[in-house]
């Protein structure tokens, strides 16, 4: 008897934990469903939004977290996955591309073994290098792939090559010798967890990390600023607010109130009028305006909810056909984003790009290029 009402409890304890993760805080429907509303006059008429692959699957994150179905989401009868089919070949360039696409494909329900005529799952597999268990050497994208991986196929060394990578301030870096973030820290973490590579320790570590970026405003920022004391962006936000739901976490709770302020109320603030989110709060500059990247990404966070949103189905192949050709590495950061070319899935934090630039300025910025 004494063991049974042991593993009721337990049983109990991890509907508890299921249902926090599921939603540790009250959805933010309105918000949500009125940045959608903003976003679908950033479609085209292939279906694609504002341009950009990581935006269109990031829509389709957004919908499918928010209830919201994705067929209903069209122009000119186009959804985002007509899109994502249309572009496969711009799609499949890195391990974080594929990763992304994976996701976006089994939130919508479809599956990834069989999509636009490709097998997804096995060109994730043939970007794995056995020998180091990285996907791709820029965590940011290791990390995608992970998250995009069927329940119990993570090879081991995959999950101990990211596990590894922990800073010694708790964080990860996008890449060797960018110093740690909370975007790529926050997407690690997700991974992580989700392949059940996750230790207390580590948790705790990138737990610490959080705290130290948390700012005044109760948002995070990218990373160490240029000029302090920085500030919070809404990329950084929605990041960590997904990263602390996927691990229990409360971000509304007391640990994660400064001064009666928290990163989902902080969030909210980067909302304009008319439902899209801006890097810039409204009204904080006369250039203030709506972004794509910043409104689709964030959607999950307003959802209470995290990535993956919807687990990946199917069978992972252990191997990789010798003719088949792996991906080439996203390349390092430089230039400006925005050419006429579907964006790729996880490629440089936004941060990295503009930060750079403007380190001459005192400022930074933050996340993955649109």
């Amino acid at each position: 008897m004494k063991r049974l009402l042991v593993a009721l409890a337990a049983a109990a304890s991890a509907a508890i934990g299921s249902t926090l993760n599921a939603s540790a805080f009250t959805p933010q429907t309105t918000a949500a469903t009125h940045a959608i509303s903003w976003l679908h006059g950033q479609q085209t008429a292939d279906g694609t939004v504002a341009g950009s692959a990581s935006r269109t699957e990031d829509t389709v994150f957004g919908l499918v977290a928010n209830g919201q179905a994705v067929d209903g989401f069209s122009t000119a009868g186009k959804t985002p996955i007509d899109s994502l089919r249309s572009h496969i070949a711009d799609e499949e360039k890195t391990a974080g591309n594929i990763g992304g696409l994976i996701m976006a494909v089994s939130a919508a329900g479809l599956d990834p073994t069989s999509f636009a005529a490709h097998n997804l799952l096995q060109d994730l597999q043939c970007t794995y290098n056995p020998q180091t268990g990285a996907y791709n050497t820029q965590l940011f994208n290791d990390a995608l792939a992970l998250l995009a991986l069927p329940a119990g196929t993570a090879p081991v060394k995959a999950k101990d090559f990211l596990a590894s990578q922990q800073q010694a301030d708790g964080g990860w870096e996008f890449q060797a010798g960018f110093g740690s973030d909370t975007n790529t820290t926050a997407l690690v973490l997700m991974a992580l967890h989700s392949t059940g590579a996750l230790t207390d320790t580590a948790r705790d570590r990138a737990l610490a990390y959080f705290k130290v970026h948390q700012k005044p405003s109760g948002g995070f920022e990218y990373s160490t600023p240029y000029a302090p004391p920085g500030d919070s962006d809404p990329n950084s936000d929605a990041a960590v607010i997904q990263a602390l739901v996927a691990v229990g976490e409360d971000p509304t709770g007391t640990v994660w109130t400064v001064d009666g302020k928290n990163a989902v109320a902080d969030l909210l603030t980067f909302q304009f009028d008319n439902g899209g989110f801006g890097f810039s709060r409204p009204g904080s500059s006369q250039t203030a305006t709506p972004d794509a990247l910043s409104t689709t990404q964030a959607l999950v966070a307003l959802a209470s909810k995290n990535l993956p949103v919807k687990a990946t189905t199917g069978v992972m192949p252990s191997t990789c056909p010798a003719t088949a050709a792996s991906p080439t590495p996203t390349p390092a950061p430089s230039g400006t984003p925005g050419t006429g070319q579907l964006a790729q899935t996880g490629s440089p934090p936004i941060a990295g790009l503009i930060g750079i630039v403007l380190i001459g300025l005192g400022w930074r910025l933050r996340r993955r290029a649109a």
